[in-house]
């Protein structure tokens, strides 16, 4: 056994390189799995954790008008409820830094009692609950206790002093939403805003069931709705959506977590396999350039048995140094990517761990993947007899097609030839090499028509369907003509357009009415209208003269079961039921539950002929320092006539379609990881490529510097092969990442809720031929320099 260690120990530390390539390359897709799988667990964990500590609601619905005491009280009498609490919330507050800030939106919300809560609890990060006129803050706000600031609640304005940072679970968190959450106690609550009731209502059921927590939820809103009380479902679910019932035990993001760690797993996997052909090929390579010595160790009485022992314990020694590398950084890598998400979400980390379930996964990987891949070469050159192993010596090299196409054009000079030549020698390992590289180039390439796709959705097409620049919203509805005549005041207006609202349930035409019908944003518009121009998927845009025609987002036709053609009741509170057919389904990216109908129907089922609150307006200058500057001074004409404005930070198309795009740029971020990686995979790839093409043409390179090669002609035979392999590897990369990228754009679609308009990236295509060229270069740099610095004499000394 002692033979058998010096050879193994001669074979890893005479080669140190390719040992070190070998090593990474296995080491690179543990760690990647490693990471992915660790990160997951762990997110979860901290998500789950913190998401059941703060006893989520079961139930959730908005009401209006206010409820007091005694009706939340009553609705806590009732059967199969377990407990409910009453919020007071204002979502119309504004709120500065300083005098000098522009306003910005704010939702201000009261508890009874901050030290006891058993529903939906608000957590104390650092300094005290709220107390008489001191206010907390949602954290992550970039706010602390000790600063001041300014609140409009009702049109006047408040100094206020921040005591306390808090936490809210259930409130977006700053990546999703800037505007602030600011808690004040009851009695200041009804100071500011005059109203002391409860306009959010939130309730617990025993022993949580699906079905159980509908029946409830259907019990609440009935007791309710006997008291003239509208309500609007309150938990938050995927793609916008909202629900009256929401799962205690799962988070409301945690199906798009899974969605996105799913992407990133199939990621992963793929950089592990394509890693695993650079270990067959190193292997394969070993075998043959040891085919001798396995006849010599034959002819001296080694058994079969002990040459397969003698190759797998390198491949295991390989995995071995793998995996303790892997498992440290995929720890490391598993804690990043847990503290860059969970924050992001708006929640804690928790402490460093390593996963044990990655742990064994990465071991499994790691020692037994590379062993699985090795065993074809391995078994075929155990197999090999003594005969066949001594007799095999010369230079080697065939003739084949290639090259007798090239003897054939005298014009292309001989060094090219040959080196055209000597990249497809031997076409197994360069047909391995382009599944590495081309799958590389592809990942790549997929990132960047994902980020494209984000960036074109959310920015060209957003803004090509809101032709409007200025999106005003006031509170209450006021007369259209007056409005559209301040706005045109304004010199840098050029057209203005005010739309009807309404929100309230609708359900295919025939169906029973449910507590569980779905609920629609209507927008009238005017028809024709010059600030809105749809994205249509089926059917037609609203007419003039149409009436009862509605256009509906894709997904709300689809959660509804209907298509163009069909009926739908729309139930809007405080009105009487109205049937509409759907005319048309388009794609919209902001509103999900939208349906647009024409403006003077809709005002006339809402009672509001020849009213309406949403602005739209559209400027002679189209650049976002021209809209910012129009939304403020708009915001100042309507004030100063005595018309409230909502709050916005989206209240201009610009700052709409950059705050929809910041939302995906955590996403972005973690593919663009992943193709790094994938191309550092690429790049050790081509090298161990390139160096085992040298190991084995050492011979060759004798003969050639024998006769006058320089070593400027030899190093560049193998540049100019990585080259090669590199630039054909981009060729084939390009038509299969458009198939690649459109399957991680429906993927994200599905999880979004939205459609994504795929986008292919032109300059992702050249980033890559860049990319590649220059990690051609690298990988292809230090195996020529040995080749050149090889000596005669030592190359044709070569066995």
């Amino acid at each position: 056994m002692g033979v058998i260690r010096y050879k193994i120990w001669y074979d890893l530390w005479e080669n140190i390189g390719r040992t070190l390539r070998v090593v990474a390359i296995i080491a690179i897709g543990a760690f990647a799995v490693g990471t992915v799988l660790g990160a997951k667990e762990f997110i979860l964990q901290d998500v789950s954790t913190t998401w059941q500590a703060s006893a989520p609601a079961t139930i959730g619905m908005d009401v209006k008008p206010a409820v007091d005491d005694t009706m939340i009280q009553t609705l806590e009498n009732l059967k199969e409820i377990e407990a409910v609490e009453g919020w007071s919330q204002d979502k119309t507050v504004r709120w500065r830094r300083s005098p000098a800030d522009p306003w910005q939106p704010a939702t201000l919300a009261a508890l009874d009692d901050y030290e006891d809560q058993a529903i939906r609890q608000v957590k104390l990060d650092r300094g005290d609950w709220p107390r008489r006129k001191q206010m907390g803050v949602q954290r992550d706000r970039d706010l602390g206790a000790g600063d001041q600031v300014y609140l409009d609640v009702g049109g006047k304005e408040y100094p206020v002093a921040l005591n306390g940072v808090l936490y809210n679970a259930a409130y977006p968190s700053a990546f999703s939403s800037p505007d602030p959450m600011f808690f004040t106690t009851r009695e200041r609550f009804a100071e500011l805003t005059g109203e002391s009731g409860s306009s959010l209502a939130l309730a617990t059921i025993p022993d949580y069931s699906d079905a159980r927590a509908q029946a409830a939820a259907d019990l609440i809103q009935h007791e309710l709705e006997k008291q003239d009380i509208e309500i609007e479902p309150a938990i938050a679910g995927p793609g916008g959506f909202k629900s009256r019932t929401g799962k205690p035990d799962q988070f409301t993001g945690q199906d798009a977590i899974n969605s996105v760690f799913m992407i990133l797993t199939i990621m992963a996997a793929s950089t592990l396999v394509l890693g695993l052909f650079l270990v067959y090929n190193t292997i394969s390579a070993i075998i043959v350039q040891q085919v001798s010595q396995i006849g010599v160790m034959k002819a001296v009485g080694a058994r079969f048995s002990r040459i397969l022992l003698i190759y797998f314990s390198m491949v295991l020694v390989y995995a071995a140094l793998a995996l303790l590398a892997a498992v440290p950084l995929g720890a490391l890598g598993a804690h990043g990517l847990r503290m860059l998400m969970v924050m992001r979400i708006g929640m804690e980390p928790g402490p460093f761990a390593i996963s044990t379930q990655a742990v064994a996964v990465q071991t499994a990987i790691a020692l037994l993947l590379p062993l699985l891949v090795a065993i074809i070469p391995i078994y075929a050159g155990a197999s090999v007899t003594v005969r066949e192993a001594i007799s095999t010596y010369g230079l080697g090299g065939t003739s084949g097609l290639l090259d007798r196409l090239l003897v054939k054009l005298h014009f292309i000079p001989r060094v090219v030839s040959l080196t055209l030549s000597n990249t497809f020698r031997n076409k197994k390992r360069v047909l391995l090499t382009q599944i590495t590289l081309v799958g590389a180039g592809v990942i790549f390439m997929m990132v960047m028509n994902t980020s494209a796709t984000l960036r074109y959705t959310f920015g060209d097409v957003l803004l090509s369907i809101y032709e409007a620049n200025v999106l005003l919203d006031l509170k209450d509805e006021a007369r259209i003509k007056a409005v559209e005549s301040l706005a045109m005041s304004h010199p840098e207006v050029k057209t203005v357009e005010v739309w009807g609202t309404g929100k309230g349930t609708a359900r295919p035409l025939g169906q029973p009415e449910s507590n569980d019908d779905n609920n629609i944003n209507l927008r009238g518009v005017p028809t024709p209208s010059a600030t809105y121009i749809p994205q249509l998927r089926a059917g037609r845009w609203l007419q003039a003269g149409d009436e009862y025609s509605a256009v509906l987002s894709q997904e709300l036709a689809k959660q509804l079961g209907v298509g163009v053609g069909d009926w739908i009741t729309i139930d809007i509170p405080t009105t009487r039921q109205s049937n509409w057919q759907v005319v048309g389904m388009l794609f919209e990216p902001v509103d999900q539950e939208v349906a647009l109908v024409p403006r003077d129907t809709l005002l006339r089922e809402t009672r509001q002929v020849g009213r309406g609150k949403s602005i739209r307006v559209q400027t002679i200058h189209g650049d976002p320092a021209s809209e910012a500057a129009t939304a403020a001074d708009l915001r100042v004409i309507y004030e100063s006539k005595g018309y409230d404005v909502l709050p916005s930070t989206r209240d201009t198309s610009y700052r709409l379609a950059t705050r929809q795009a910041d939302q995906m740029a955590l996403l972005f971020i973690i593919l663009t990881g992943m193709a790094v990686m994938t191309a550092v995979v690429g790049a050790v790839a081509l090298s161990g490529t390139l160096s085992i093409n040298v190991m084995e043409r050492t011979r060759e390179i004798g003969v050639m510097r024998a006769i006058g090669a320089s070593s400027g002609v030899v190093a560049g035979q193998f540049v100019g092969e990585g080259l090669i392999l590199g630039w054909l590897s981009w060729l084939l990369a390009i038509p299969l990442s458009f198939p690649a990228g459109l399957l991680v754009v429906k993927t994200l679609s599905a999880v979004l809720n939205i459609e994504l308009v795929y986008q292919v990236s032109g300059a992702g295509v050249w980033y890559w031929l860049v990319i590649i060229t220059i990690l051609a270069v690298i990988a292809s740099w230090f195996p020529a320099q040995k080749a050149a610095q090889t000596s005669v004499r030592e190359s044709l000394a070569y066995i």
